[in-house]
């Protein structure tokens, strides 16, 4: 076949010049060098002119032919999994190009600025890329805290007790954003609350955040958006990563990262964290500790093969044993519990996992490649609040087959499989059980169609059958990507999504009070008698890059419409003695407008600033409300300063707005709440130091400015009275807060 290539191309040579300069056309031949250094053609290689969308594609045997533009001497070519070449184009009339596969890395690209914390300029999801610079901006001691500098997603304390943090996206609860690690499931269900602080900062390579419906790919449940963490892996990971953090409260932590090869196709990483918090603080002098005593153990065991012939797997395990104890200073167990002594919480967890990723990549054919991922889990939890006992139990299998590769060429691809999910589900609320079995078989078909670097269409729909209600589901997505010049993005999406709530542990923080469960217009007979959750969401996506006195930044803009059809509601207002699930019988939305500048300002200081604004409405038993405990408005600003003798300077102010109440009217006048909290401001910032020899150093302080919620437990010196409530939390239950850590590396 070579020889016969060759053959054309000499033929062509001899006949194609008289005929190009009469038609001006420029013939080529793109190759890649095969195991045996002999050329190898490509098909369906994207030709076209730098700044134009005048090109075309490499046929099957490699060889294209392009008409020249006027003014144009650079030709850009490009093929998936092969790193694209420009060519300076003179009085050539045929050229022969050879690509260079992604994964040799034979020189130094040197790329222009760009934040830490960004789009992917190419990407047809709107998907906010963090790296690992973005999270050494803070101590980042667990996921929860990973996204202080980021204002597309917020964070917000459940309860004035457990310390426990949930994230908020579009104005929703973390639990309609998909959680994943790696593309796999990871918190959710029984986790959804408690599970960001099981995945350690310093275990994590990158974090990419999706507003809005992902990919069919990964599911169905993703709602406001999705998360994926990518873990350390051995093929990217330092040999060695040692971390230590310690504050003023006593929390210390301890990590250590540790890779080794293990022969010529094999790699392993162990990524170890221990935590404590062994000390009780009561720093806003309310009687409760501010954070629970606690202590972790995780652990992961990763492997990866990398064979021959385009195969390669990943295997790894993990363990976690969290333990918590919290309430009243002087709580003692032994003597406490059950008992009207003294108010105490425990929350004790104990998870186990495993997982694999097979897959096999064609050879000479970087875009086909075939994947099978599998994963299990255990999830163990036993708590108590107070006299209210929560115990919980989660078993989930995971399996996803997965085949891409293209039509005709690479502008045309593909993505299809098949996927299962198995979700058991046994809980108790005191004496009430709440068991659930849920058997997802699901298939799915994307197709992306991409015209250069202007246009790219992502068309995907998922059809899953659940056992649990004995349904089928289609889901249908939509992504588009528009580039009407070089500096300026349009993207769109939309989309459906669904999940089944597990709405105990995802609103844990109401049994830290005492107010009473109650299950109302329930619309099913299983689980806990409500259908799924089930929105539609619409969201437009604009990124302009610019330049203003020869500093280069990026200006977004976004809004996102979330419009729910079911939903399980938790009101809050009816009564501040009751926590109220009911089926959503009227409207349920939420409106997100958001628009953020990041700027060069001077030589290695980034600057970040943004606002947005929520609308989030839902139809409670009083009628349509404001989503309480959600702020309409929130402005945020970065700094982020680097100096030539590696010095790293970060500072980070959010302005958080008013906040509905739930209503308290009801309650005695010394236990009622405003209808609305105040706006607060909350100042961090942290200064690292890099040293010679792989060595870091770190302090910080958080909430610089000491502001405080002004007691954040309604009828604290009355714990077992029925208007004791920790869960109408709007703002820091702590004040300021130094810390001290150190990195050190060897690579």
């Amino acid at each position: 076949m070579i020889h016969g290539v060759r053959k054309l191309v000499f033929t062509a040579a001899l006949i194609i010049p008289l005929i190009s300069s009469a038609q001006d056309k420029l013939m080529g031949l793109v190759v890649e060098l095969d195991k045996s250094g002999k050329d190898s053609p490509l098909a369906g290689a994207n030709v076209y002119w730098l700044g134009t969308t005048e090109g075309g594609s490499t046929g099957a045997n490699g060889v294209f032919f392009v008409s020249r533009v006027a003014g144009k001497d650079k030709l850009v070519i490009s093929f998936v999994g092969y790193r694209s070449d420009t060519i300076t184009i003179t009085d050539q009339s045929n050229i022969k190009v050879v690509l260079t596969p992604d994964n040799v890395l034979d020189e130094v690209t040197v790329k222009g600025w760009q934040p830490t914390s960004g789009l992917n300029y190419l990407e047809g999801i709107n998907v906010i890329e963090m790296d690992e610079d973005e999270l050494f901006k803070a101590a980042c001691c667990n996921l929860s805290e990973s996204f202080e500098t980021n204002p597309s997603v917020d964070i917000a304390f459940t309860d004035a007790m457990t310390g426990t943090r949930q994230i908020q996206m579009l104005g929703l609860s973390g639990a309609n954003v998909m959680t994943n690690v790696e593309n796999m499931p990871g918190i959710r269900g029984i986790a959804a609350n408690f599970g960001l602080g099981y995945i350690p900062g310093t275990w994590m390579n990158a974090i990419q955040v999706t507003k809005g419906v992902g990919s069919v790919a990964n599911g169905y449940e993703s709602i406001a958006g999705e998360i994926n963490v990518e873990l350390k892996k051995p093929q990217e990971s330092e040999r060695l990563y040692l971390n230590g953090y310690a504050n003023q409260s006593g929390r210390t932590e301890v990590n250590l990262n540790v890779t080794e090869r293990v022969g010529e196709k094999w790699a392993t990483t162990t990524l170890l964290h221990g935590d404590m918090r062994p000390l009780e603080n009561d720093m806003n002098d309310d009687g409760f500790l501010d954070f629970p005593i606690a202590n972790q153990v995780n652990i992961v065991n990763r492997w990866i093969y990398k064979g021959e012939n385009g195969w390669f797997g990943q295997f790894g395990v993990r363990a976690l044993r969290d333990r918590k104890r919290g309430g009243e200073l002087d709580y003692d167990e032994e003597t406490d519990r059950n008992t009207t002594n003294r108010y105490g919480l425990e929350i004790n967890a104990d998870r186990y996992e495993a997982w694999s990723k097979i897959g096999h990549v064609f050879e000479g054919k970087p875009y086909k490649n075939i994947e099978l991922q599998l994963s299990a889990m255990r999830h163990d939890m036993d708590s108590y609040f107070g006299r209210v006992d929560y115990e919980a139990e989660q078993s989930t299998l995971y399996g996803n087959l997965s085949y891409q590769s293209i039509f005709s060429s690479t502008q045309h691809k593909f993505k299809t499989g098949l996927s299962y999910l198995l979700d058991d589900y046994d809980e108790a609320l005191d004496e009430t059980p709440f068991s659930r079995t849920e058997h997802v078989l699901g298939s799915f078909f994307e197709y992306t169609y991409e015209y250069l670097e202007k246009f790219t269409l992502i068309a995907g729909a998922r059809l899953d059958h659940n056992s649990l209600f004995n349904e089928f589901y289609f889901t249908p997505r939509l992504h588009l990507r528009y580039s009407p010049v070089e500096s300026t993005v349009i993207r769109g999406s939309a989309g459906q999504g669904r999940r089944t709530a597990s709405i105990i542990a995802e609103n844990v923080g109401v049994l830290a009070s005492s107010r009473r469960v109650l299950f109302e217009n329930t619309t099913a007979d299983v689980g806990y008698g409500f259908q799924q959750d089930v929105a539609w969401n619409f969201g437009l996506n604009v990124s302009h890059d610019f330049t203003i006195n020869y500093r280069e930044g990026i200006l977004t803009f976004d809004v996102y419409h979330t419009d729910f059809s079911d939903q399980v509601i938790l009101d809050l207002d009816r009564s501040p003695q009751e926590a109220v699930f009911s089926g959503l019988s009227g409207d349920s939305y939420s409106t997100s407008v958001q628009v953020q500048v990041d700027y060069e300002l001077i030589k290695r200081l980034d600057v970040r600033l943004a606002w947005r604004w929520l609308d989030v409405m839902v139809d409670y038993s009083t009628g349509l409300l404001q989503k309480p405990l959600v702020p309409e408005n929130r402005a945020f600003a970065n700094l982020a300063y680097n100096t030539r003798n590696n010095w790293d300077i970060d500072f980070t102010v959010q302005w958080t707005g008013e906040q509905r109440i739930p209503n308290t009217l009801s309650n005695p006048a010394n236990f009622r709440l405003s209808e609305e909290s105040p706006s607060f401001f909350i100042m961090n910032t942290q200064v690292t130091k890099t040293l010679e020899k792989g060595w870091a150093v770190y302090l910080g302080i958080e909430n610089l400015a000491n502001y405080q919620q002004d007691g954040p437990i309604v009828a604290a010196d009355q714990p077992f009275s029925p208007w004791f409530d920790s869960s109408l939390v709007w703002g820091p239950i702590f004040g300021r807060m130094a810390y001290v850590g150190f990195r050190y590396r060897v690579e």
